[in-house]
């Protein structure tokens, strides 16, 4: 095993120096210039203001070994996120005479791994779980002056304040909530002068880091849960607006019942997206002091799911009719203006999308999984005579067979077991007058088809359970990924079914065909994380966009924007850069010589050469053509423009796109 080696930082001057100018700063003299780093004396002069004991020993036990549980148990998230790194300290630090420790964000121990011999020698000092080292009561050390500072910190021995503590050496680097930036914890390494190694303060930084992506990697299983627990089962909290808040009540989620309440008291919904609720402060944790006047306790529900408490839901009352049942939040926008894109092949999609939104007849959206279909469906139906109607979006291929069937025709009281009092409402008279977007239609049953087919042609459904026709007018957008052709020549999928829906049909690229799209989209996935996260701006580098514009995105504009989200939440700078994209971003190796982009000290007429090669290779088509050559399409318009090579000379290698 790698053992670090037992070399010690120097301090500024040397340690004698130091210890002298700690005794000068001490009797009142003040401290020589360029005898000790400024960090170290300013830290000083905060232990001097807090009145701190130069002579202590010791670090105080601010938690007993009764009330230890309780501590791990509150800071659970932390010391989960923290296990590995721990773990890794335990075994790459043993017999090196260093020991790692994770403090609370206060500064109190909550775990110890590393050499055995240095966890005995650091119980003298209460380098132990319990122990409180922040600069007020334990003076200067890598602990409490990163805590004081907020930045990473290592303190060499007589550079700390009490005199009991002058024979370790720390380093630490705090530990921060990827989402807010607050501080959680602190990360800290620490030895016996004379063991301690120079390069423990980027150990500690490093290990920082690890426990932050994993913070966030919990954060998102708890939010995933948070939302699954909170849209499954909407009808137990109402039929009215619905705002979901996180365990530390920042908001996660409303629908558009809360900003129509929102709206008829004189409210936006940003503004409710600035309201904070306590940590896990659900009702019992709140009073009329706390609230707006607007908001009442006993709306605000906690959400537990598995013994654990995920969040919390406020459960807004329905404000008046026009606040419409299983109403999906929607974003107001005239014709097409919600769909990014000024791709030639986006544009013909929004010119035909403009022609079909005034038509009432279904529409069929067909492309692959993540390619934007529900916001197409969206367009779709602000742009046409249903706008003012609600906008219904229902995924059927995530439902049992018969959950499925009484969210589209809903059910009449007593229908089966376990069945509502008074019945349920239906998806499409949720919908009625406006539009339902029924997504993975091709994963629907073929005996539910025929129902389906059944309202399309009589515009009349009937619950479940009951004889009686409701009239609904209702504008049919559906999606799919699959070939429904296919699926109909399988006999999985209804024909009559399929020419009904088909009667327009409007067909969605692949990400990696509308490449020039790509900085439109992170552009606007940025602004709109800033706005829904309340973020600072942030702009990507030109290497991380061209990074991004060359990446194949499988997952297609869905995969994109989850990245872009990603490292909006994530970065602490106001530049993305190739470093902030996750860790499961996998960069395309290097492409072979005789299809990489020209390098820029190649001669011109080698660089013309090496673009035919590619087209040829291509049979003509630009946009794999920039793909061979792991530039955006605009890059490869601007080299062909420059080397003289037109329309005619491209087709006479292969038919252009």
């Amino acid at each position: 095993m790698a053992r670090l080696p037992r070399t010690q930082p120097l301090s500024a001057g040397g340690e004698g120096v130091v210890r002298r100018a700690w005794e000068r700063f001490l009797s009142g003299d003040g401290v020589p210039r360029d005898a000790v780093r400024r960090m170290v004396e300013d830290s000083w002069r905060r232990c001097l203001d807090h009145g701190v004991d130069p002579i202590r020993r010791a670090a105080p036990l601010a938690v007993s070994d009764e009330e230890i549980h309780g501590l791990l148990n509150r800071q659970a998230d932390l010391v989960e996120a923290a296990r590995p790194v721990m773990a890794q300290a335990r075994e790459f630090l043993s017999e090196s005479g260093t020991m790692m420790i994770l403090t609370d964000p206060q500064g109190v121990i909550l775990s110890v791994e590393g050499d055995p011999a240095a966890k005995d020698h650091g119980r003298s000092v209460h380098l132990m779980p319990g122990a409180l080292w922040t600069e007020g009561v334990s003076g200067t050390n890598a602990i409490g002056t990163a805590l004081a500072s907020g930045k990473p910190a290592q303190i060499c021995a007589a550079e700390h304040f009490c005199e009991g503590i002058k024979q370790w050496t720390c380093s630490a680097s705090i530990i921060r909530d990827p989402y807010d930036g607050t501080v959680v914890g602190v990360l800290d390494v620490s030895g016996l002068s004379g063991h301690h190694n120079s390069h423990c303060l980027a150990l500690v930084v490093t290990g920082a880091g690890r426990i932050e992506t994993r913070l966030a990697a919990l954060e998102m299983e708890k939010r995933t849960r948070l939302l699954d627990v909170t849209l499954s089962g909407p009808r137990r909290w109402g039929d009215g607006g619905l705002v979901v808040f996180d365990r530390r009540g920042r908001m996660v989620r409303a629908n558009e019942g809360a900003s129509l309440f929102l709206e008829t008291i004189g409210l936006d919904l940003g503004v409710c997206g600035a309201l904070r609720l306590p940590p896990d402060g659900g009702a019992a944790g709140l009073d009329g002091r706390t609230l707006p006047d607007w908001l009442r306790p006993d709306w605000i529900e906690p959400v537990i799911d598995r013994d654990e408490r995920l969040g919390t839901v406020l459960a807004l009352p329905m404000s008046g009719p026009s606040v419409r049942v299983a109403v999906a939040p929607r974003e107001t926008a005239k014709e097409t203006a919600n769909i990014v894109g000024h791709s030639a092949v986006m544009e013909q999609v929004k010119s035909r999308a403009l022609q079909l939104a005034k038509l009432t007849v279904p529409t069929l959206l067909l492309g692959p999984t993540g390619s934007g279909k529900e916001v197409l469906a969206r367009a779709l139906h602000d742009a046409g005579p249903q706008a003012k109607g609600p906008f219904v979006p229902l995924n059927c291929g995530c439902m049992t067979r018969d959950l499925l069937a009484s969210e589209l025709f809903g059910y009449a009281e007593g229908a089966f077991t376990g069945a509502r009092r008074g019945g349920m409402v239906g998806k499409f008279e949720a919908a009625d007058g406006g539009t339902l977007f029924l997504d993975e239609i091709g994963e629907m049953p073929l005996d539910l088809q025929a129902h389906l087919l059944r309202v399309l042609e009589d515009g009349a459904v009937y619950r479940l359970g009951e004889n009686r026709p409701r009239k609904v007018r209702v504008r049919v957008v559906a999606a799919t990924n699959r070939d429904l052709r296919a699926e109909v020549a399988e006999g999985r999928f209804r024909m009559d079914l399929y020419y009904r829906l088909a009667v327009t049909v409007l067909r969605l690229p692949r990400l990696d065909e509308r490449r020039e799209d790509i900085p439109l989209l992170v552009q606007h996935f940025l602004d709109q994380g800033m706005r829904r996260f309340g973020t600072a701006r942030k702009l990507p580098t030109h290497d991380l966009m061209d990074l991004l514009t060359a990446h194949p995105w499988p997952g297609n504009v869905r995969e994109l924007r989850n990245v872009v989200e990603g490292m909006l939440l994530l970065s602490q700078s106001d530049t993305l850069t190739r470093a902030d994209l996750p860790p499961d971003f996998v960069v395309p190796a290097a492409r072979p010589a005789a299809a990489a982009a020209p390098a820029p000290s190649r001669r011109p007429a080698d660089e013309r050469a090496v673009l035919f090669a590619a087209i040829a290779a291509e049979d003509g088509n630009l946009t794999r053509t920039a793909r061979r050559l792991g530039i955006a399409k605009s890059t490869l318009y601007e080299k062909l423009k420059r080397h003289g090579i037109d329309r005619g000379a491209i087709e006479t290698l292969g038919s252009a796109d």
